[in-house]
């Protein structure tokens, strides 16, 4: 890892966890996620990279506004309001699909597995103490919330409504309830989520009363004191695109701001040499080539800048990576880059088209004839893709340094094993096309006898 970001998961499925544990991790910014604890300073959502910030209300006596407690009363005599211990039912079940539906146009979402459960029977294994909220008007349930309980903190997970009940704003109302119900508990604190360091569809929970945010350095301030201009996410925008302006100035490659939204994902599971995702939520992009890009990532700890190829590096002394804040060290550094894969691309794509020709003058014909590549596969990062009706081949170059040529690798989709085969090895492009060719001819009846020609 490379991007310093508070980031936590505590599995309460490894080691139950009490009360009091509870209400240390909401202090420490964590909340609710499924089965486990969980805590992250940004987060990808509405299609962009955004700030978290923790927040909770600072229990006290007549906390709540009179126009408060005039709604609560007003709701009271509308509505049947009950709050027990977690009791799903189906209409609370068909509830919680419609309205995420209708909300985040979230197809077939099932509450058993938003508390991370797959049937009813499994709801007691659940290892926090929930309650609901339901507001019943005439016997059809209106709207319900759930929340947590831990020994001196009360943790307000998500509020659901029928679209038709919408005027009476229950899903604001059903926190006023919660944070009622936390006074006759004599919580201290009440956690009402989280919102965002931009306008955002949580900001409505900055109307609660004695709002506090998490600042991320084990504080708790205030919503007065915010300065949405200290965020990591906004430092970090803020530097990435300055150092672009910079460096474009100076580079022949031109950058540009790029999110990585599969950073939280890689990070949670581990995988990024897997998703092959940047190590970086915000960083700037350079691309050199069709497959190939630098990076720039933001150090905020640091204050500095780490400058680095993205999935490849070369055979050639230069350097893997560059740590600066030195825009003319950036520029030559990724000009430098950019001068050694024009090279190698000239040579790979001089013998992809020869290949190309040599296929397009055979008598064979496929259906479809690509180019692709991924920069993980450098220094052979493209290849020929064939497809013929129920055929697909995978054609890989591969340099023979000791030749000082490219050799390709046929391989074929082998669809009863579900994976890529390769019936020969290497061959010149010439023998490869011909051996694809009396492979497809003859319908696989002979294939383990072709020879493979390393000449």
């Amino acid at each position: 890892m490379y991007y310093d970001l508070a980031f936590g998961i505590v599995s309460s499925q490894e080691k139950k966890l009490t009360p009091v544990e509870i209400d240390q991790l909401l202090a420490k910014g964590y909340f609710r996620h499924s089965l486990n604890m969980a805590s992250y300073e940004m987060m990808y959502f509405d299609d962009k990279m955004q700030g978290v910030l923790p927040l909770r209300c600072r229990m006290q006596e007549n906390m709540l506004s009179k126009s408060s407690r005039k709604k609560i009363r007003q709701i009271k005599n509308k509505f049947n309001v009950v709050i027990e211990p977690l009791n799903l039912t189906e209409a609370h079940k068909k509830l919680f699909t419609d309205y995420r539906k209708e909300r985040f146009d979230e197809e077939e979402k099932s509450l058993l597995h938003y508390f991370g459960v797959d049937s009813d029977q499994d709801l007691p294994l659940i290892p926090f103490d929930t309650y609901q909220v339901s507001f019943y008007l005439d016997n059809q349930l209106a709207a319900a919330s759930f929340f947590d309980v831990g020994d001196k903190a009360l943790s307000s997970l998500m509020a659901i409504y029928d679209k038709d009940f919408k005027e009476y704003g229950l899903g604001y109302i059903s926190m006023l309830f919660e944070i009622e119900w936390a006074q006759e508990q004599q919580m201290e604190f009440y956690y009402p989520g989280y919102t965002l360091d931009m306008p955002s569809c949580f900001d409505y929970k900055l109307r609660l009363p004695n709002v506090e945010f998490f600042d991320w350095n084990n504080e708790w301030l205030t919503w007065d004191n915010i300065d949405l201009k200290s965020t990591k996410r906004y430092k970090t925008l803020h530097s990435i695109n300055h150092i672009i302006e910079e460096v474009n100035n100076l580079c022949i490659v031109k950058g540009k701001v790029a999110e990585e939204q599969n950073f939280f994902s890689s990070m949670w599971h581990d995988m990024f040499e897997f998703t092959q995702a940047v190590e970086a939520p915000i960083y700037a992009s350079y691309p050199i080539g069709s497959y190939h890009q630098m990076i720039i990532i933001y150090l905020p700890d640091e204050d500095t800048f780490l400058v680095k190829p993205h999935l490849f590096k070369f055979d050639s002394g230069l350097p893997e990576s560059l740590k600066t804040n030195n825009p003319e060290d950036i520029a030559l550094f990724i000009g430098a880059y950019f001068a050694h894969l024009q090279l190698i691309d000239v040579r790979l794509t001089t013998a992809l088209d020869n290949f190309l020709a040599i296929l397009k003058g055979s008598n064979i014909e496929f259906d479809v004839v690509e180019t692709l590549g991924n920069a993980a596969r450098h220094p052979n990062y493209k290849w020929i893709s064939l497809r013929k009706e129920d055929s697909q081949w995978m054609v890989m170059p591969l340099w023979d340094e000791k030749k000082k040529m490219y050799l390709f690798h046929p391989m074929i989709f082998k669809h009863d094993q579900n994976r890529w085969v390769s019936p020969f090895g290497l061959c010149s492009d010439a023998i490869a096309i011909l051996k694809i060719s009396d492979y497809i001819c003859s319908k696989e009846d002979n294939w383990h006898n072709l020879l493979s020609e390393n000449d």
